[in-house]
């Protein structure tokens, strides 16, 4: 549907706004009641910047505007707030037909054939000269950061803030930086301290690393850990048969492998995500295609009005509750002084807040089974210093003392509290450290035995605590992290120049 091909009927605000409510469900595909038109896209619905992103493409094209009349991250927080910057665009936009969105287009698309033209020639650049040539570095960070964040690239433009404007967090950045190092040959990483806020500034850091005549490099993918399955009990056996499990935050990562083996253990799972709704819903095919029996339930652990619907549909669906394994989590990944009041916000919410509502409303379904058993979540730099994990560190501490304390509350009703404490698991998460490769090697070297765990290793503890073979365990913090946690990191802050 064109937006001006019917503008003469559409132009009302709140015609705008409807029209703004059906661009975001088609992206997100999240039910229309949902999208309202005060409700905060990150903190209430989940929408991250990512997702966000493509809304606003959607949108452009609808209204035939250039996205960068849209309003980006923090002026974004609503969708009232977004159909306001429509409205006001349509207004003042130059004749129906839109000559500046059109001129807009072929700029992509010029854009595009550059990047194609550049990767195209960086091959020829090397083996000329043995580097990366200098005028192709912003086309090549261009061309990661919109593979890394599926951004699309209208919106990358080279001085466009990344936190401010594009929502691309500190996070998501390192996830690019790590990319960016592989395929440029590089062995360090611009410092965090530069606070490098635009492509353009990142281009220009790579550029001063970049050695003389480097060595021709292939990017290759790392390879991946390979984990033999656990073996598949028989049906006879299984330890989980006709119990129902709830995981949080389980579309991907040691989530998913914990979903995955409970089902495998006879359990009905229900896979539970937020931000990663496609993620959820294929682990629950996933486990589904494989023989196993799972749901998938969308929503926040940290919202109220989500958990009601998730626990109320747990009840009706499938009659109780008798696992709960609190994965959710969230923690900015990052140096210490870049924490802000909002991400201590939105850690304590999803791991403190979103724990202990989950445990008190599985309380009642354990109970009217007979009792339960519920596994949280922590790190076990909980208890140690870690570079760029204070405020997971800080607010998963408060997860194990939570854990005691649910464990003595709900054992009158035969329910049982445990935390698997894991350290450093191979995997995406890894990968959002700054200079992730030399902080794994690092760990590694001062791991005993020189290998940190897979996610598979955290899934076997976390099986054992929800199952019949640790009956008298409760109120328990099991550390997994192959003994880094005790031994020294080593990674101290960087002193302040005077």
């Amino acid at each position: 549907m064109s937006a001006r091909s019917s503008q003469s009927h559409t132009s009302t605000p709140s015609n705008i706004l409807e029209q703004v409510r059906q661009c975001a469900a088609s992206v997100t595909r999240y039910p229309l009641d949902i999208l309202t038109e005060h409700a905060q896209l990150e903190d209430e619905l989940g929408i991250d910047s990512v997702k966000l992103a493509e809304i606003a493409a959607v949108i452009a094209r609808e209204f035939q505007l250039p996205p960068d009349r849209l309003p980006r991250n923090g002026k974004a927080r609503t969708l009232g707030a977004i159909a306001g910057a429509v409205t006001e665009a349509l207004g003042t936009e130059p004749g129906p037909s839109l000559h500046v969105a059109a001129s807009v287009v072929p700029a992509v698309v010029e854009a595009k054939a550059s990047i194609g033209d550049a990767k195209a020639s960086t091959g020829d650049a090397k083996a000329s000269t043995g580097a990366p040539a200098t005028l192709d570095l912003l086309p090549r960070v261009r061309a990661v950061f919109a593979r890394v964040t599926r951004y699309p690239e209208e919106l990358l433009t080279p001085h466009a803030d990344l936190e401010d404007e594009l929502g691309i967090d500190s996070v998501k950045q390192a996830e690019v930086m790590a990319v960016l190092m592989k395929e440029l040959g590089l062995s360090d990483a611009p410092k965090p301290s530069q606070r490098l806020r635009t492509m353009a500034a990142i281009a220009d850091a790579a550029r001063a690393l970049l050695p003389a005549a480097p060595p021709v490099v292939e990017a290759r993918p790392r390879a991946p850990v390979h984990v033999a399955p656990a073996p598949v009990p028989s049906r006879t056996e299984l330890p989980f048969a006709g119990k129902v499990a709830l995981v949080t935050g389980s579309g991907k990562g040691i989530g998913r492998v914990i979903a995955t083996r409970l089902a495998r253990a006879g359990a009905t799972v229900v896979v539970n995500s937020f931000h990663s709704r496609e993620d959820g819903e294929k682990t629950a095919r996933d486990i589904c295609d494989a023989g196993g029996k799972a749901v998938h339930l969308w929503g926040s652990v940290a919202q109220e009005d989500h958990l009601e619907r998730m626990f109320a549909a747990i009840r009706e669906q499938l009659g109780g509750l008798d696992l709960l394994v609190c994965n959710a989590s969230n923690g900015l990944i990052g140096p210490f002084d870049r924490i802000a009041p909002r991400d201590w916000d939105k850690a304590f919410r999803t791991c403190i807040t979103g724990t202990y509502e989950c445990a008190m409303r599985a309380r009642p379904l354990m109970a009217a089974r007979g009792g339960g058993s519920i596994v949280t979540m922590s790190t076990s730099m909980s208890q140690r210093y870690m570079h760029d994990l204070g405020c997971q560190g800080v607010v998963k501490a408060g997860v194990e003392s939570l854990t005691r304390y649910l464990a003595a509350e709900l054992a009158p009703e035969g329910i049982r509290t445990n935390c698997v404490s894991a350290g450093p698991v191979h995997g995406d998460l890894l990968g959002m450290f700054p200079d992730a490769p030399e902080r794994v090697a690092r760990w590694e070297s001062a791991t005993p035995g020189g290998r940190l765990c897979t996610a598979d290793d955290v899934a076997d503890v976390t099986e054992l605590l929800l199952g019949p073979k640790t009956q008298r365990v409760n109120g328990a913090i099991w550390v997994v992290d192959a003994g880094l946690s005790g031994t020294v990191d080593g990674l101290l802050p960087a002193a302040r120049a005077s």
